[in-house]
């Protein structure tokens, strides 16, 4: 996450790492990520025995509303089954082909450099 947000750093305000363990093949982290806007990026990854990676990275406004949300949670049938996101409102569902908080930075990197 370091590197990311080195990366990045020209639209990241501040960063905040709530939990990060590690213990084998188990990974988990839980952070925020404030972007220059006001907006905040929330991090909710995890991954077992390597084998099997949950994640969700909801972005929301600066009145905590939805932007974006990515994540894998197998409830939507797309044709990045399970990868989509939700934009606007939980109802709005489209393919997602981020899948990393890399990814997931480049597209809100892009979309607040514009502004």
């Amino acid at each position: 996450m370091l590197q990311i947000v080195k990366k990045y750093s020209d639209i990241i305000a501040s960063y905040r790492v709530h939990r990060f363990e590690q213990f084998g093949a188990l990974f988990r982290l839980r952070a925020e990520i404030e972007i220059i806007d006001g907006s905040q990026l929330y991090i909710r990854e995890t991954v077992i025995h390597a084998l099997k990676r949950k994640y969700a990275y909801p972005w929301q406004d600066k009145h905590q509303m939805l932007i974006v949300r990515w994540d894998n949670a197998p409830d939507w049938d797309v044709e990045t089954f399970p990868h989509h996101r939700h934009v606007g409102k939980k109802e709005n569902v489209e393919p997602s082909y981020e899948r990393t908080l890399e990814q997931v930075m480049a597209v809100i990197a892009e979309k607040v450099r514009k502004k």
